[in-house]
């Protein structure tokens, strides 16, 4: 049968970044929930409230799993590292164990704010959540399994946010990170960064991946590499608000290019056997204006869905809830570009389709 994916809006909760898994025939949703009544119903406050929600899919459309028992919440202890909220991350089945490890971002409640060249922060981390069933989580150790580097390295200190952990063609595993360079301008030196693993458990030394002119910062990354032929580029779709985008980018390409929502970077074409990272172009493209938190289901498909979360109402309000995806377009040059529309995806009784997340996988 066919039946349209619909958006989604869970009663009662303000909900954004998200991140699927695939669990046998099932595709799970994760996402970031605020109860509105806790939050006075102002969705700014919902940062400080965030827990972890879990939903799967079906073929009457999303189905919330834990309506009153989040999936994974702050440490109750004012002290401990995660104990002011969760904050995005990424899930991944270890192919050998097959066990789940959930890489997520949070905050000590009782350390001080520091102040950003645009608000008080307090310092961020990402910590381990492991499970058998995606449903039972237990944390991994008594800190953070990818510490936040400080000022010490480079990094302004406050920023490292939004692991995105795929594994690559070789075996290894690869943690993108959002974080900031220490000495940039204002309005621009977000990067992405990333560390590599064998394990899931012991990571490298943190290398750049890509450092913005551009934008202030780069959110909720997705790395992959898509093959051309005999060819292949690198892409990094990501997150931003109309806020982050630099003076220069304003004067350069007007507003819009520099509306909030997801964007990407590409690289030129490099031979099939490259196992490093080539640049990326130096100016992203806007691919979803008012889509956040944007993500390819399965970029490795010659037409993948695009999810992303609704970020503004008519009114300019925040609006949340899971849009309905949209096809997205690779030309041979490299742009990509979404089908406009509504899209309607073949759904078999388990809910498949097609809908298969095959996101945290960085090989062609």
């Amino acid at each position: 049968m066919e039946e349209s994916v619909m958006p989604w809006f869970p009663l009662d909760q303000y909900i954004w970044d998200f991140w699927f898994v695939q669990a046998g025939e099932d595709l799970h949703l994760f996402y970031l929930q605020a109860d509105r009544e806790a939050c006075g119903h102002h969705p700014e406050r919902r940062h400080n409230c965030a827990t972890v929600g879990h939903a799967r899919h079906t073929p009457w459309g999303w189905q919330e799993l834990t309506p009153q028992q989040p999936a994974l919440a702050p440490h109750p202890d004012r002290q401990a590292w995660d104990s002011l909220s969760i904050w995005t991350g990424s899930i991944l089945e270890h192919p050998q164990t097959g066990q789940y490890y959930f890489f997520y971002t949070s905050r000590c409640r009782g350390e001080e704010p520091v102040w950003t060249p645009h608000e008080w922060q307090r310092s961020q981390q990402i910590g381990l959540a492991l499970s058998d069933d995606l449903h039972h989580w237990q944390r991994w150790g008594n800190g953070p399994i990818l510490p936040n580097p400080g000022r010490a390295s480079g990094f302004d200190g406050v920023a490292w946010r939004d692991p995105a952990v795929i594994q690559g063609e070789e075996g290894r595993f690869y943690a993108f990170i959002c974080a900031r360079a220490g000495e940039a301008s204002p309005d621009a030196g977000g990067r992405v960064v990333y560390s590599v693993s064998d394990d899931l458990l012991n990571w490298s030394t943190v290398e750049v991946l890509h450092q913005s002119d551009e934008f202030y910062q780069l959110e909720v990354p997705q790395v992959f590499w898509r093959t051309q032929g005999q060819t292949k580029r690198l892409y990094l779709l990501f997150s931003a608000q109309d806020r982050d985008c630099s003076e220069a980018r304003y004067h350069h390409l007007g507003p819009g290019q520099c509306a909030t929502g997801t964007y990407y970077l590409v690289s030129e074409p490099v031979p099939l056997a490259r196992q490093t990272f080539p640049p990326l172009c130096p100016s992203a493209r806007l691919l979803a204006p008012n889509g956040y938190a944007g993500k390819l289901l399965d970029p490795h498909v010659p037409e993948p869905l695009f999810f992303s979360f609704y970020w503004a109402d008519g009114a300019g309000h925040f609006a949340n809830g899971l849009a309905e995806p949209q096809r997205c377009r690779f030309s041979a040059d490299g742009s990509l570009s979404l089908e406009s529309g509504r899209t309607v995806a073949k759904l078999s009784p388990n809910g498949g389709e097609g809908l298969q997340w095959r996101g945290n996988q960085l090989g062609v």
